[in-house]
């Protein structure tokens, strides 16, 4: 369970948000590859990328479809193991994050 959430989590968050470390992401020999995309699609991407962006929307695209995967995959597994989180338990766990709105 412990390598699903070492997966599922950038490679150094804070190095990342300060630029101070190693990018998370999948980094290393490219391999190209063949994808149909609706021409509506294709058309926004390149005029948000540019000429040379386009690869590197898709990558970082899938690479964040990825993660979420492995997120489902690692919750599946904990409310497997541990059962359900009740709505009061999210609701306390809400309030102790830093943004959470106070009132």
């Amino acid at each position: 369970m412990l390598q699903r959430i070492i997966k599922a989590l950038p490679a150094d968050i804070g190095a990342a948000e300060t630029g101070t470390g190693p990018q998370p992401g999948l980094h290393g020999k490219v391999q190209k590859v063949s994808v149909s995309l609706p021409a509506e699609l294709t058309e926004a991407v390149r005029a948000r990328t540019g000429a040379g962006g386009f690869s590197h929307y898709v990558s970082e695209a899938v690479q964040e479809q990825l993660r979420l995967d492995l997120l489902d995959d690692l919750s599946a597994d904990l409310t497997a193991a541990y059962g359900p989180v009740d709505d009061e338990q999210v609701r306390q766990a809400m309030t102790e994050w830093p943004d959470y709105p106070r009132r």
